[in-house]
C-alpha cells in the first residue's frame, strides 16, 4: 500500500541531505486522477493544466519541456502526479491548490484508483475533543491547517498525544469532504504513519 508514497519520497529527496526533514517539501503529494490541459479560467487564474480526483480539482505547475509534452499527450487521461502542494489566494476564486510537479506517469490501467497520498511536515496541535474519538489533532504546515484522522491505529492517538506542540512528519491518505450545506471543499489526513521531527518545516519559495 505504501510502495508508491515511499517511492515518491525517494524520488523527490534523492540528495545528500535526504535524511534531513528540513531539506524536504513541507507538503508532498502523490495524486492519482484525470488530467486536463488547455484549461481556461476567469481572470486567467489557472496554470492551464489540472488533475481531478474524487470530485476535487487541483492545478499543476509545470517546470520543464518534458512535462509540457507529457500533459499534451495525456489530456483527459488517467495519470499519477508527484510534487509539492501549495495553496494560493485567488481573486475570482477563494483558494487555488497547486502542485509543483516533480514527476508524472501513466495511470495503472485496471488497478488505477483516484485519490491522493500525502506527507506533511509541520507542527502538531490539539484542536479539542470529540465524543468517543479522543483528542482531535491538526498539523499546521506552510500556513495551512490539516485536520487529522488517527483512527487507522489506536496507537497513533496515544503517540500523537505525546507529540503535541512538536514538529512532526506524517504520511496518510487525503480524504476530501464536502459540507452538505456548502460547495467549499475541505480535507483531512487519514494518518498511517507519524513520527517526531527535530527540525521545523522549511519555508517555500512561494511564502
Amino acid at each position: 500500500m505504501w510502495t508508491l508514497i515511499g517511492g515518491m519520497s525517494l524520488a523527490l529527496c534523492a540528495t545528500p541531505a535526504a535524511d534531513d526533514p528540513a531539506a524536504k517539501p513541507s507538503v508532498l503529494v502523490e495524486c492519482s486522477g484525470r488530467m486536463r490541459h488547455g484549461v481556461v479560467a476567469i481572470g486567467g487564474e489557472t496554470t492551464g493544466t489540472t488533475i481531478t480526483f474524487n470530485r476535487t480539482t487541483w492545478e499543476l505547475q509545470l517546470h520543464d519541456e518534458a512535462s509540457r509534452k507529457f500533459v499534451q499527450e495525456h489530456h483527459k487521461k488517467s495519470v499519477v502526479v508527484i510534487g509539492a502542494l501549495r495553496k494560493v489566494p485567488g481573486v475570482e476564486r477563494k483558494d487555488r491548490w497547486i502542485i509543483d510537479v516533480k514527476t508524472m506517469a501513466d495511470g495503472d490501467g485496471e488497478n488505477f484508483k483516484q485519490g491522493t497520498r500525502i506527507r506533511v511536515h509541520g507542527m502538531l496541535q490539539l484542536a479539542g475533543t470529540g465524543p468517543n474519538k479522543g483528542s482531535r489533532m491538526t498539523v499546521i504546515s506552510v500556513g495551512n491547517v490539516w485536520p487529522l484522522d488517527l483512527s487507522a491505529d489506536p496507537r497513533l492517538q496515544s503517540g500523537a498525544d505525546e507529540l503535541v506542540g512538536h514538529h512532526v512528519l506524517l504520511m496518510g491518505d487525503l480524504k476530501p469532504a464536502t459540507n452538505k450545506d456548502s460547495a467549499v471543499r475541505s480535507f483531512a489526513v487519514h494518518v498511517k504513519h507519524l513520527k517526531r521531527s527535530d527540525n521545523p518545516p522549511p519555508r517555500t519559495q512561494h511564502e
